[in-house]
């Protein structure tokens, strides 16, 4: 069978065998329901889930007047640039949050958390944070992580497991360290967002190398969207490993 696909702006042909298992999010398998796509609705709705955290103080209780604060957001991989994207969103509503507990916007630093990928262009940032926010803090407050800036990275040693963790000093050294995510099924790692994100996004390739690799990713349990692959268990031991090392949780 042929099937098109989603390939940057436009559309990618492939010929694949006719037993092949097709999945169409919200065609095959039908969306979960969801808020109304306006930007009040999400915001509001985002902003109570952030004032409503699990397990952990509010970012009016973490962060204060004199706090330095680095909000570390997905590259452009991830897709999401519309108006009312869960960055463009979740974004606005953590700067509200900091600026009522007293923080000032000279003392915060946005970060695109893009790994190994190419570090994020101007026109990138341009189009994932929208003209507001991009304008807002562009350029002096604005970078992306540079995993061979070691000028830039803090080498953590190694977890209990024997991976090796360097890390974007920024976020080492901010005193409120924010993870910008969303929970999407992903065949790489079970889902985007959690502890995925900091242990892919802001490290470097030694960090990598212990589960982007054919030694994990072939194995029997790595199966797309599964939360107990080893694949995820690494991504939860470097995160947790980076928050023992930084005195913080993300």
């Amino acid at each position: 069978m042929k099937l098109d696909f989603e390939y940057g702006q436009g559309l990618m042909s492939a010929n694949l065998p006719d037993t092949t298992d097709i999945f169409i999010p919200g065609e095959t398998v039908a969306d979960p329901p969801c808020l109304p796509q306006d930007w009040d609705s999400l915001y509001n709705a985002t902003l109570d889930s952030i004032r409503h955290p699990i397990g952990m103080p509010t970012l009016t209780e973490l962060a204060h007047k004199g706090s330095s604060v680095v909000i570390v957001i997905p590259d452009i991989i991830k897709g999401g640039n519309q108006p009312t994207s869960h960055r463009k969103v979740a974004i606005r509503a953590c700067l509200d949050e900091l600026y009522a507990a007293g923080v000032e916007k000279k003392d915060i630093l946005l970060l695109f958390s893009n790994g190994l990928h190419p570090r994020a262009t101007v026109p990138e940032m341009q189009t994932i944070l929208g003209p507001e926010l991009f304008s807002e803090f562009y350029p002096d407050q604005i970078t992306s992580h540079d995993s061979e800036d070691y000028e830039h990275l803090v080498d953590l040693g190694c977890t209990p497991q024997g991976d090796h963790v360097i890390m974007n000093k920024y976020v080492y050294d901010a005193d409120v360290a924010i993870l910008i995510g969303h929970t999407q099924g992903n065949p790489y790692g079970g889902y985007s967002g959690g502890y995925k994100h900091c242990a892919t996004g802001i490290t470097h390739w030694r960090s990598i190398s212990a589960h982007h690799v054919p030694r994990i990713m072939h194995r029997p349990d790595f199966v797309p969207v599964s939360t107990h692959s080893e694949m995820r268990h690494k991504f939860d031991q470097q995160g947790m490993f980076m928050e023992e090392k930084m005195g913080k949780k993300f």
